[in-house]
């Protein structure tokens, strides 16, 4: 089979970049015929139109020599996806990732284009039942299918790696990703320094670069960016928990939360936001506590529970860690290739 991918980015340092990488792997695996081809924003999808327009003959001719088309979101890999399999008569599947799936329906001339997207795809997906449910608000007729990310637990196991600073700010609660609004980071810091007051030998390490004046503002974190993979395990597995707690910033949302994944793969107990994608990624009272994102006090009151109970957090270690093996690419990459069957 040959498929023709559009996304963002290939970047192992980007959701939709590890998406791409660990999905089309993992179906290597499963399909040793499969042949992939790849067109993302960093190459041919240019945000700049004249320049998309100038590249559309090249997306074309990609489309043209596969058998199918698979945009990673909405806007704009669905749309073009299906404008290339509409005039080349080509199958179509969308997977709606966040908010590329979501925001543009909210956009006077984007929405009735990604509507006709949508409605084109032979068929729809959405990474989470957050993801899903937000497009059916606006447009209800579709059918969407569910496919979550994976992890791979694997990755997470290795205890052996030195890494200085998760050494030097120890003991301390985690969140990684980049500053935006979406993820919350204002929420989870107010609830840290609730929480500080019962704990003042605590850190909060935040996997980020922001600017210079976030740093300044919030003095209190410790914001750590800049090295290895291997680091970034080792910050995982040192901590003594994962809080993230993600924002519908208008309609910018978190479509699923990998990193939750990543955390329980590392066998940390996890904190989200109540009615996010959190609810796909975090098993509710066993490896973890869902909390309202808005609120601190619930917050540091859940962050409390955990830490003030080691046989809680033991509890909920070992549970995330279940959890995670269940949560696999290839779980994910299986049900895809139920669904490149099926059309």
């Amino acid at each position: 089979m040959k498929i023709f991918f559009l996304n963002h980015d290939l970047s192992p340092y980007t959701g939709a970049g590890r998406f791409f990488i660990f999905l089309t792997s993992t179906l290597k695996h499963l399909m040793p015929d499969v042949s992939i081809k790849v067109a993302t924003s960093e190459d041919l999808i240019s945000p700049n139109k004249l320049r998309l327009l100038f590249n559309l003959p090249k997306i074309l001719g990609l489309a043209r020599s596969s058998e199918l088309i698979h945009a990673l979101d909405g806007w704009p890999y669905g749309f073009l996806g299906a404008l290339c399999g509409w005039l080349l008569g080509k199958k179509l599947v969308i997977t709606a990732v966040g908010t590329g799936g979501v925001k543009p329906l909210y956009n006077f001339w984007q929405k009735p284009l990604l509507r006709w997207a949508y409605h084109r795809a032979d068929k729809l997906v959405a990474v989470s039942r957050h993801t899903r449910d937000e497009i059916l608000k606006v447009v209800p007729s579709l059918n969407i299918e569910v496919i979550n990310h994976g992890v791979d637990v694997g990755k997470y196991q290795v205890s052996s790696i030195k890494y200085s600073v998760s050494g030097q700010i120890k003991p301390y609660i985690l969140s990684v990703g980049a500053w935006k609004r979406r993820k919350g980071f204002e929420h989870s810091i107010a609830a840290f320094d609730l929480l500080k007051k019962q704990h003042p030998n605590l850190s909060y390490a935040i996997l980020c670069n922001p600017s210079a004046e976030i740093k300044a503002k919030y003095p209190q974190v410790s914001f750590v960016g800049g090295f290895s993979e291997s680091a970034l395990v080792t910050l995982y597995k040192n901590a003594e928990l994962f809080i993230l707690l993600p924002q519908d910033d208008n309609k910018d949302i978190e479509g699923f939360g990998l990193i939750y994944l990543e955390a329980a793969a590392a066998g940390l107990p996890v904190i989200g936001a109540k009615s996010t994608s959190a609810e796909d990624a975090v098993l509710e009272g066993k490896n973890g506590i869902l909390v309202d994102g808005q609120n601190p006090e619930e917050a540091a009151w859940a962050m409390e529970k955990i830490l003030s109970n080691p046989e809680l957090r033991d509890r909920m270690s070992k549970e995330s860690l279940e959890f995670a093996k269940l949560m696999t690419w290839e779980k994910a990459a299986e049900a895809y290739k139920k669904v490149y069957a099926s059309i």
